[in-house]
Order: structure tokens, then sequence, then C-alpha cells
């Protein structure tokens, strides 16, 4: 197992990420992992997730989610996630987490060791175990979990460690003389935490060593100015001694740094000329510690007898170029025989991409190598050039590369230089490269980029408006920067105000430009370089990336996009990966796929205005009989109450000859795929029911087998969502049908609630509709529902007639598990009435045709109603009996399912089977 806490909660099992959907059991993961290897008592982790008002079915709620716990984790004999019982009783948890398993453990010991390591004076390895630890931090710890008291202290804690690594790993560098490198950080720390006198005592070195005395002197004085202000109080006497020694210019502060061992020393030849050709460096540069790190570890190898490049790759406005220009800057001082720069314009809109032999010739040229001694020849330019610079230490950046072709004949091929590229697309085939691939920043770089641009008062004054301005730019670094232009250039306007401007998608693109410069001309210059291509892979790609825009959702299959596109999986494949390499799309997983949502809302331009409305119907038709035929094939394997209906109709041309609907084999394959599209399904669903007659109806037909998988889920917002759709769609295109069929859907919402007048009210209008087009299996649904309302209602008189007239249609249709369900709903109503021999009655005879028929949960429902008759009799004894009959009759999955969706009938069972033969953990999870 792999936990991982130091960011989103992530959790991996034998080198596979296992999916993590949102849930309160996820709540119960993270406190387990925050206690891990020790014993949580149940009293406190209800406290966590509930607070001080739990539930009245708190515990079965909890059981519940442990038994999810194990699932997900496949601990099914309950090995890793312990259970501490009490005579009958659990009474605590331990989740067990061996060495290394968990981050955050591996976290905090790396920096003891690195700490320990400066202790004995070994700043080196102090700065790797360090430089490791910082490395695994990805975000805020636990940052898509709800805080909860012990994850919030563990959250804390965590930072804390955070900023110590941080302060401790700039300290080893000021060991090894590297100040110039850590200002920026420093920097950034200092204003995290203006009073922090160890980290000011660091900042205001760092600058002395740089030659910025007055610099140094201006911290020590803000410092004091703070301290002054917001305690009444003096800097302590160690800052006071480090600011008289930087008054006087104390020498012996000064720190010569020394190279590695292992690195050959090279006796340096003064060019003739030295050039020093790195852009300014950005101001607004915040983040990107970890992707910083591990550059400069790379750069720290330099000189083990060869050229060290490192090719950094990522989407347009990623940052891939301030990045390298950063740590460029930081590293300069040690190249001194130069540092070179060119953009190769490599996905510059509107600008050819440099050829190579005119890059070298600008390098010659810039080592005095005169116009007419420049070698015309590609590969004798290279050649002069590497010979001019053999044996000297230089840096080169090439930026914004076209591809592998383009940079391969630059790069010098001394042992002490260090070439750094950047490009869109991974140069996957460069000899000896190293790749650091570059993606959208986390959420707390995002602020302080925000921060640096607009100033932090801004940006504090509405935290709101900040985190959706980051939402809606996808933490795009090039989109944030021209938000932040803009509110920097019209200091009146609130960031609320901003947000209102992004809200509607279709000008968003619009709204994040500054100038010539946006985030659509950005995205142009690598969809451009598709479309113009020849290569036919290329052009399958541009229609790909376009038809991207026609359908909403967070990520999409393989199969879905062959779907999508209508062709073969492996030439999807083909333009899908070539869109991926492009970094026009991500690819989370294996055939998975996602875009970025500023890229799709650029992609619904390019395809509204290059593709026919009839093709984009197409594509759109395609993937929704994809996601139909899928739906119905899932939904075969799914437990379900049987009174709900088993959608079995086909849809027309749901698949074709070129794609045809991936095969679902098991319940597991089932639940898998309908928990990784659920969320697509709710969004082609909504989008399509406002398009054309035919995608609206083929969203309102998929509504009904996705119901089968949202009810048992207890998804009851999803669940209104789809039955007013279905409903409001339905009756606009004059679909009786469907409109009984959502009004049974929304009925559903109200019996999750409680709600029974709202339920009632749904199945009437349903009944009604089935009457009137003749439907006798739905009559029958609605009227077994029905009779459940009005049972719930109390209206037992009611609800014996309404149950009534259902089993007549049943036994009319010849249904017998319809009249097997029947019989039983009507046991229930004449109980209510008090009459509780002739509810044995009814029950015996619903126990004698579920046994002939082979419903075990029917039967189990039965003989335990009759236990609750004879309860109601005060035959304690017979009543025991039947209850026991009931716990023998099924077990298993099929009862965890039945009491999933008839769960607080079984609130009197618990207490039974405890006293029999099976364990609360025995039942599976706990009712709805």
């Amino acid at each position: 197992m792999r936990y991982r806490v130091l960011g989103p909660l992530g959790l991996w099992r034998g080198g596979q990420q296992i999916p993590l959907a949102p849930g309160k059991w996820r709540m119960l993961l993270a406190v387990l992992l925050c206690d891990a290897n020790r014993v949580v008592p149940t009293d406190r982790l209800v406290a966590e997730l509930w607070g001080t008002r739990p539930p009245q079915s708190v515990s079965k709620l909890l059981q519940g989610y442990v038994s999810r716990v194990r699932r997900t984790l496949g601990d099914e004999t309950g090995r890793l996630l312990v259970t501490h019982v009490h005579g009958y009783r659990a009474h605590g948890y331990r989740l067990v987490v061996g060495p290394d398993e968990l981050d955050a453990h591996r976290f905090v010991e790396l920096i003891k060791q690195g700490e320990q390591e400066l202790d004995r004076g070994s700043a080196e390895t102090a700065a790797a175990r360090l430089g490791e630890a910082l490395d695994l931090w990805r975000d805020a710890p636990f940052a898509d979990v709800p805080l909860s008291p012990t994850v919030e202290a563990e959250v804390t804690r965590l930072a804390a460690c955070h900023t110590q690594a941080r302060e401790l790993l700039i300290e080893a560098r000021l060991r090894l003389g590297r100040h110039e490198a850590v200002l920026d950080e420093l920097e950034a720390l200092v204003a995290e935490h203006p009073l922090r006198e160890g980290l000011r005592g660091q900042l205001m070195l760092a600058l002395y060593r740089a030659g910025r005395q007055a610099d140094a002197l201006a911290a020590y004085r803000d410092l004091r100015h703070h301290l002054a202000e917001e305690l009444g109080i003096e800097p302590g006497p160690p800052l006071q001694e480090l600011h008289q020694r930087v008054l006087t210019a104390d020498t012996s502060l000064l720190l010569e740094p020394e190279p590695p061992a292992d690195r050959p020393k090279i006796a340096p030849r003064t060019p003739s000329v030295v050039p020093r050709e790195l852009p300014h460096i950005s101001t607004a540069f915040v983040g990107r510690t970890s992707e910083s790190s591990v550059l400069h570890k790379l750069l720290e190898r330099s000189g083990a007898g060869q050229v060290t490049i490192a090719a950094i790759d990522g989407a347009s406005g990623v940052g891939k170029s301030a990045l390298a220009i950063h740590t460029a800057h930081q590293v300069a001082d040690r190249f001194p025989d130069g540092q070179f720069y060119v953009d190769l314009h490599g996905s510059t809109a509107g600008l050819t991409p440099l050829e190579p032999a005119e890059v070298l010739g600008r390098f010659l040229n810039t080592l005095g190598v005169p116009e007419v001694a420049i070698p015309a020849n590609t590969d004798e330019a290279a050649a002069k050039f590497r010979s001019l610079v053999a044996d000297r230490r230089i840096l080169m950046v090439l930026d914004n590369a076209a591809g592998v072709d383009q940079v391969r004949p630059l790069p010098p091929a001394g042992p002490g230089c260090v070439v750094l590229i950047t490009s869109r697309e991974m140069l996957t085939t460069l000899e000896g490269a190293t790749h650091l691939h570059l993606g959208v920043m986390f959420h707390d770089q995002a602020t302080a980029l925000l921060e640096r641009l607009v100033g932090p008062e801004r940006v504090a004054s509405d935290p709101e408006a900040t985190d959706a301005i980051i939402r809606m730019c996808g933490g795009l670094p090039l989109a944030l920067r021209l938000v932040g232009a803009r509110l920097a250039a019209r200091p009146g306007w609130s960031l609320s105000a901003f947000v209102q401007r992004l809200t509607d998608a279709q000008s968003r693109l619009d709204e994040i430009r500054v100038g010539d410069v946006s985030v659509r001309a950005s995205f142009h210059a690598s969809y451009d370089a598709l479309c113009q291509s020849a290569n036919s892979v290329d052009q399958a790609a541009a229609r790909a990336f376009r038809l991207f825009g026609v359908v909403p959702g967070s990520t999409m299959s393989l199969s879905a996009g062959a779907a999508l596109l209508g062709v073969e999986n492996w030439a999807a494949e083909d333009a899908l990966e070539r869109l991926v390499d492009a970094h026009l799309l991500d690819s989370p997983a294996a055939s998975r796929y996602q875009m970025h949502d500023l890229l799709r809302l650029f992609a619904r331009e390019q395809v509204r205005s290059e593709e026919p409305a009839a093709e984009r119907e197409r594509a759109l038709e395609r993937i929704l009989r994809f996601y139909l035929a899928m739906a119905q094939q899932t939904v075969a394997f799914l437990d379900v109450p049987p009174r709900l209906p088993r959608p079995t109709d086909e849809p027309d041309g749901a698949t074709t000859s070129a794609c045809p609907a991936k095969t679902i084999t098991s319940r597991r394959e089932a639940e898998a795929w309908l928990d990784t599209e659920r969320a697509n399904l709710m969004a082609a669903i909504t989008h399509a029911a406002t398009q054309s007659d035919t995608t609206a109806r083929l969203a309102v037909r998929l509504t009904r087998p996705l119901q089968w998988y949202l009810y048992p889920h207890a998804r009851a917002r999803e669940l209104r969502t789809l039955g007013e759709l279905a409903i409001h769609t339905a009756r606009r295109l004059g679909d009786r049908e469907s409109e009984a069929w959502g009004l049974d859907n929304l009925s559903a919402v109200y019996w999750l609630h409680g709600e029974y007048d709202g339920m009632r009210q749904c199945l009437e209008a349903a009944l009604a509709i089935w009457r009137e087009i003749g439907d006798r299996d739905g009559e029958q649904r609605s009227l077994f529902n029905l009779a459940d309302a009005l049972a719930e209602l109390e209206l037992y008189e009611e609800a014996v007639a309404v149950q009534s007239r259902q089993l007549e249609v049943a036994r009319e249709a010849g249904d017998r598990l319809a009249q097997v369900s029947g019989l039983g709903n009507l046991a229930r109503a004449i109980r209510g009435l008090g009459r509780l021999e002739d509810a044995r009655s009814c029950l015996e005879k619903s126990i004698q045709h579920a046994r002939d028929i082979g419903e075990e949960a029917l039967e189990s429902f039965a003989l335990r109603e009759i236990g609750l008759v004879c309860l109601d009799q005060g035959r304690i004894s017979e009543a025991r009996e039947y209850l026991r009959r009931a716990a023998a009759a099924v077990v298993g999955e099929s009862l965890t399912v039945y009491v999933s969706w008839r769960g607080h009938a079984w609130s009197a069972f618990f207490p039974a089977c405890l006293s029999l033969r099976m364990g609360p953990e025995a039942l599976g999870p706990p009712p709805v």
C-alpha cells in the first residue's frame, strides 16, 4: 500500500492508483491515517465525522464506512484496518501502515535526518535529505478532505514541519555557499513569516554574501519595525549581533562555495567575449519549489563526464520559460564562461521556428567569430561551436523548442556545461536528456502569484473570489498572470467584480488577455501546428481536439473517445495520444483522457467555427448512444430492489461496427465503470437535454439506467436533477412514457428524504400516465411504490387498497416476482391496521412464493416481518426464531444490497442478529 496525504488524499495498491470518490468514508480514512498504527476509539471517530449531533443510526453508518474503507483497501479480512472489540461491540479501529507506506511519515523522518546531518556538519547530505522531503510535498495536506479536528491538527503540524524543512534546507545551502540560489525562496518565506527571526537572519546573511549590504540592513530594520509595532519588543541578541557584523562589513561572514568532491576541477579559460544573454527574471515568479529542487539537484551533478541536459515540457502557458529562466539566474554564477539564451519560436504564433544553423550562427557570432567565418552547414557550425567552448563552463537556455531535430545540434559537449530546454512536447528521443513535466499550479502557489501581482491585501480581502479566479483559470500560470495584470491595472475593480466577468464561459477567453497577449493566442499556436501539418495523425488529432468541445465532462475513456470520433479504438488512441504529446490533452491514467477547462472552452470555439452543426450533433449522438449502451450493460449486474424496473430495451444504433461498446462481465466492473463515469454521464445528460430533439430523447433515456445506480447509493441530489430534467424535457418533447419515468425517478428522491407527501404526488401523476398509455408494468410499479408511501403516511386502508390493485395487475400479467414483493408490502399495510393474523397469513403466502421462484432476499424480508408480527403479539420466543431464520435465509452481498435499499425496515433486525449468529459487520454497509 502507498498512502499520500501531502496534497489531495491518494491511495495506491500494488502500484495502481485507486480512485477515491467523495464521502465521509474518506474523512474516516483521513482520521485513521492521522493516527496510523494507533487505535482510534469509535466515540472519537463519531465526533470527528459528525460533530456533537450524530444521527441516530450512527453506529450502523460508521460500520458501513469501515466496510467501504476495507473494500477500497482490498482488505476483506480486516488485516489492514483492524477492529478492536470489547465484548460484542467494536470499541475502536486501527489502520496498519508499514514503513514508508505513508508519505507524511517519510516526510517527517527525512526532515529529522536532514537536521541531524546539519548538526554533524554534513551540509551536502543534509541538503539532499531535506530536498527529498520537500519533493514529497505536493500541496496542503489532505487538500480535498473536509477538516475534522484531528485532520486539522495534523495539517497544522505538517505545515509547521514543511516550514521547518524549508528553513533547514536554506541553512544547508547557505553553509555550502549557495546564497544566490536561496534568495528568492528566502524572500517568499520571510513574507509568509515576517516575525520569524531565524528566517530573517538567513535572509540578511544571504543578501550580505550576495554583495547587497544595504538590503541586508533594510531587512533588519523591517523586522525591528514589525516587532515594535505588533509586539513591542526588540529583535533577539543573536540577530542584533548579526546586524552589527553586517553593519561593520565583517568579512568573516563571507563564505566561498566549495565544489562537490566528485566534480573535476576545470581550469577556466577566459573567452574574449563572455555572453550574458539571460532575459530579465520575472518579479512575479512564485512557487514551483519541487520542480526547482529537481533542476538544482540535476545541475549539481553537472561536470560528471558529460554535458547536463534538462528538458522541461508542459502545456501552453504553464510557465516552462519562467521556470527555466528563473533557475538559470539562480545558478548563473556557477558558469563563469557565459550564459546563452535563444527563443527558438517553436510555438510562437505567426513566427517560423528558427533553423539550427541560424541559432549556431548567433552563438558563434556572440563568441566573436566573424560572419564570413561561420560555416553555412549545420554540422560544421555545430562542430566549430563545440570546439570553441570545449573546456568552458557555460549555461545554455533553449526556450520554446519545436522538436528534437531543432535542438539536437545545439548543445555543447563540455562536461561542465548545462543546457535547459523548454518545449510544449516531450523531447523523448533527445539523447542524454532528463525530462521534467510541468503541470498547472497548486492552489497555494496560484494564490501567491495573485498576491504578487495584485497585492496581498486585495487577495486577503476576498478569499472566495480569489478561489473562484484560480478555479476558472484552472491554475494555469499564463491565465493567472493575465488576470493579475488586468486587476493590477484597475485598482478600483474588486476581485468579485472580475469573477462575474469570468463566469460566462462563452466570453471567459476574451477576458483573459492583456493587449495582444492572450490564452487563446497561446492555445492557437499548438492547435494550428496540428491543423497545418501534412501528417494524417496530426490532422486526426486536430479533429479530435475540436470534437472534445462537443460534450462536457471531466474525463473521457478511450472507448468513449472512439465513439465520439466514430472510429476504431486504435485510430482514436493514435489521435488522442498525439494530443497528449502536444499537451492539448492530459492522460491521468492508461486509456483515460482529460482536458484543461480553458482548453475545452477553446475547443468549443473551434468546433463551432470549423465543424458543421450536423457533424456536431452526430458526434454528440454517438457518445450518448455509447453511454446508453454501456449503462444498460452495467445495470444488468447490479442488485437493486425488485420493485425498480430493469431497463431491457436496446437503444437503436447504440453501437456501430467501428466502435463497439466495451463488454461488462461482472458486478465489480459495472460498479467501477459507473463510479468512474458518473460525473461524465450527468454532464452529458444535462448538456444533451438542451440540444436537438434526437439528443434530448437519448438524454432522457439515459436517465433510466442511471437511476438504478444512483438510488441504491442514496445520491438524492443527482436523482433529483435527473428526475426534474427528465420530466421537463419529456414534456417539451411530448414523450409521455419518459415523463412517467421521470416522475417515478423523482419519487425515489422523496423516499430517500422521508418526504412521503411529495412521493405520493409524483406516483399518482405517474400512475395516471401509465394508465393513459396502457403500460401495465409501469402501473404496477407505481402502485407498489404508492402503497409504500401511503403506509409511511399511516394511511393504511388506502395503502391496502392500492397494494391490492397492484397484486391484481401482477396476477393478470403473470409476474410472480411482483406478486411476492406485493404480498410483503400488503402485509405491512395490514399490520399497520392491527390485523396481525391477516398480515401473518399474507406473509406466509409471500414466503412460499419466494421459495418457489428462488428469491431469498424477499423470503428473508417476509420472515423478518412475521418476526415483528410475533413481537407485536408478545410471542417473544417465536419472534426470535423467525428473526433467526431471516438472518439465515440471506447472508453476504445480497443481504447487503437488500439492506441498502430497504434499510429503515431492518432497524429491529440488527439487535436480533447481534444476539444470534451474525455480528454487525457481517451485514455490510448500513442503510442509506
